[in-house]
């Protein structure tokens, strides 16, 4: 039987969990995220690196819907807390949608579940963990990374947080389960501020207000009226059920951009059951041991909608679509298209705090702050399976004015597309070595896979520190950055065939195989000269002047007499 007085509330009640400038850890409102001074809060402190993400997420959404500033000049008041926006009216004002098990009485609307009662057997809670082993795989035993049974239940800010995640970023979830606004596995970015006294970290409530969207143009405001087009809860489910439902773009007048941040793909409601010691947070008090739930939420069009946080990609023509998580590593690649963004090829467009970093910029300065990382994360999907985890934070290198932040970013992708196809040059003559030509054989796996990834790894350090100087008082010139790369790569890849393939000479009598490697290294290191598709990808604009080869002792004697 379930308990229904067990109220609790997203916005009124602590329910998150912050580590403090002093490495306390204490439980607070969203209210008193505000502070800036004692031992305040500098970030999110969930045992599970996802689940800081969503509570990120969630704050930023809650945020947004209670201000929704419409340009600069409105992020540019809050931030400097001249907003005529009183937050604590509009945040009691709001509160009502985030019961989490209704209201006093457990009437109304609940937290990102269905408005309806939903039959069927409960699943186990742990199911909300996007890495819990799904059905079929615990039939066939194949939970050896990730053990069926961690979480038997859950305290109520547990389970909030774990069905927050799970709406935000559920991957395919059978028929009827529905993926996330984004589809499954999207990438979030977010500006993290560090204050320009580096020793000391930015209050959490800065970070928040630097990763504040701006509403959505032609989306218009949100008023208490017309909360459902934002909260989907307040209101039936607006898709049909079916496979065929008509999916719901962001510019459906029924829905808000907002709801980006509360999407429900997922038609679930929690069951809560007795009290206990959550194992997931420690604390004593009620219990939720399962979920209902049903098919067929919400059918989102996820490449008609743009998440604020999320960067997105374009093949032209085609529709935009959101940067999925493909591995545990975040590269310097990956950071071209999240951070600088570019408008050929394969168009990137950043998520809208880092887009809006330069005009942001002399604000944060203003206030004894600076951007000065990207913090990337999500879940690597496949199909319904949850593969990895990834939380990475890389340097922003932030210009101080445009000029300079063209430069970089014409640097900074050139500099990416020549680590790309000389990576792939890489590959494919270690194919030729190891194999001949001809061969059908791929080359995303495997030693072509490992070499390829090494090779990103020890370019990395170089790339970012050429960013760095660019910014810096002195920027080197730009045909020499250039040149200086492409001998890091040429440099980089010859080691890395030599670790691979030419220790097959010394293995080997057979004059086939010596020819084969022989001729795959002339070819790489004629790949990566002074002409070619990587200096052309660099856009050297002139010959890079031959090394001199060094000459033996004994050479230097014959040459003398």
């Amino acid at each position: 039987m379930s308990d229904e007085s067990c109220a609790f509330n997203l916005i009124a009640d602590a329910f998150f969990p912050v580590a403090t400038v002093s490495g306390a850890r204490r439980w607070l409102t969203f209210s008193e995220l505000r502070q800036e001074e004692g031992d305040y809060p500098v970030a999110f402190d969930w045992p599970r690196g996802d689940l800081n993400i969503a509570a990120f997420e969630f704050a930023v959404g809650v945020l947004a819907l209670a201000y929704q500033p419409e340009d600069n000049a409105d992020w540019t008041a809050i931030w400097r807390g001249r907003s005529d926006i009183d937050l604590d009216e509009r945040l009691a004002a709001l509160a009502f949608a985030f019961n989490l098990t209704g209201d006093v009485e457990g009437m109304g609307p609940r937290f990102l579940q269905d408005f309806g009662a939903i039959d069927g057997e409960a699943n186990d809670i742990e199911a909300l963990f996007i890495d819990t082993p799904g059905v079929n795989g615990q039939k066939k035993n194949a939970d050896l990374l990730t053990h069926r049974g961690r979480f038997p239940a859950l305290g109520l800010k547990a389970a909030a947080i774990a069905l927050y995640a799970l709406q935000q970023f559920a991957p395919s979830g059978g028929n009827g389960h529905r993926t996330s606004l984004r589809g499954g596995g999207p990438m979030t970015t977010l500006v993290w501020l560090d204050s320009l006294d580096s020793s000391i970290p930015a209050p959490l409530w800065r970070v928040l207000l630097a990763n504040l969207p701006l509403s959505s143009k032609g989306a218009g405001y949100l008023d208490d009226t017309s909360l459902e087009r934002a909260l989907p809860w307040l209101a039936a489910i607006i898709t049909p059920p079916g496979k065929e439902a008509p999916m719901v773009p962001q510019m459906d007048d029924r829905v808000h951009a907002l709801q980006a941040f509360f999407g429900m793909p997922r038609r679930i409601r929690l069951d809560i059951a007795g009290h206990g010691t959550c194992p997931l947070t420690g604390e004593a008090g009620p219990l939720v041991t399962g979920f209902f739930r049903s098919v067929w939420g919400v059918n989102y069009d996820s490449n008609a909608w743009r998440h604020p946080l999320t960067p997105y990609r374009q093949k032209e023509p085609g529709p935009t679509y959101s940067v999925k998580v493909k591995t545990s590593r975040f590269g310097y690649r990956d950071w071209v298209g999240a951070v600088i963004g570019r408008r050929q090829k394969l168009n990137a467009f950043p998520a809208e705090p880092v887009a809006s970093l330069l005009i942001r910029s002399e604000a944060f300065r203003q206030s004894g702050f600076k951007a000065s990382r990207i913090v990337a994360a999500g879940w690597a999907v496949s199909s319904a399976e949850a593969n990895c985890f990834l939380q990475s934070a890389q340097p922003l290198h932030l210009a101080e004015d445009a000029a300079t932040a063209d430069e970089l970013a014409r640097l900074a992708i050139a500099f990416a597309d020549a680590g790309d196809a000389a990576a792939g040059i890489l590959r494919g003559n270690l194919k030729l070595a190891l194999f001949g030509d001809g061969a059908k054989t791929a080359t995303d796996s495997g030693v072509f896979e490992e070499a390829s990834d090494a090779f990103f790894e020890r370019t990395e350090d170089a790339f970012h520190a050429a960013l760095e100087a660019i910014v810096s008082d002195h920027p080197p010139d730009g045909q020499v950055s250039r040149k200086r790369w492409l001998m890091l790569i040429r440099r980089k890849a010859l080691d890395l065939f030599d670790l691979h393939a030419t220790v097959l000479l010394a293995e080997t009598a057979d004059i086939k195989v010596a020819m084969r490697v022989t001729e795959a290294y002339r070819r790489l290191r004629g790949a990566l000269g002074e002409v070619g598709k990587v200096a052309t990808a660099l856009g050297i604009d002139q010959p890079i002047a031959p090394e001199k080869p060094k000459k033996s002792r004994k050479a230097a004697e014959e040459a003398r007499a």
